[in-house]
């Protein structure tokens, strides 16, 4: 009998005062971004799950399975992703894109990150036409509002909903790139937001 293989994402999910991390399982192989995105059921389902109070790790409780309600979600970030089936259509799915460095004000956390935009659209354009909950975001920095250090990660996915303000931090001095096009309307480490304030995973 042929068992139908699992693809395990490991993310991090933060509420606007709880951090939950844990393996995410999928039947069918989709990046964080479209899981997240597509997914159907309110609640995201965890296994070897931990959650604890934002800012209090000391605090973390460990759990075999938890359940994270997605409309709470302000970040979904990506720890590992699983690696994708050999079939997997990456080069059928390419698209011109450019990067573009941004800051995002939430209640709980100032993020700052690249997102991908269609080439000759501005920031403000790109997210009007973005009919996604959540933006993929690349080289994401996560200051929590309350405070405490920087969280550095490669991906995040940024609830849409939940951005109360945002401006464009600078042009990424590159060439419009090739980036997988589930970016939807697309979407590395740098110091604290000076100014103030995350391509799919």
């Amino acid at each position: 009998m042929r068992l139908t293989p699992v693809y395990t994402h490991h993310v991090e999910i933060y509420t606007t005062s709880l951090v939950i991390a844990g393996a995410y399982d999928l039947v069918i192989y989709r990046r964080v971004s479209d899981a997240i995105n597509g997914e159907q059921r309110r609640y995201i389902t965890l296994r070897a799950a931990t959650i604890a109070p934002l800012g209090h790790s000391h605090s973390t409780q460990r759990l075999p399975n938890l359940l994270c309600d997605r409309s709470e979600a302000v970040l979904v970030a990506t720890l590992s992703e699983a690696a994708p089936p050999p079939d997997y259509p990456l080069e059928e799915q390419r698209r011109e894109v450019v990067p573009l460095m941004a800051m995002f004000f939430t209640t709980a956390f100032v993020v700052r990150g690249t997102y991908y935009v269609r080439p000759g659209l501005t920031l403000a354009e790109a997210l009007e036409r973005n009919t996604e909950d959540f933006l993929p975001l690349r080289s994401v920095q996560i200051f929590p509002i309350a405070g405490g250090a920087p969280i550095v990660r490669d991906f995040a996915a940024l609830a849409h909903s939940r951005i109360v303000a945002l401006y464009q931090v600078a042009q990424v001095a590159e060439p419009p790139a090739s980036v997988p096009s589930t970016l939807p309307e697309p979407t590395e480490p740098a110091s604290a937001p000076e100014e103030g304030l995350g391509v799919r995973g």
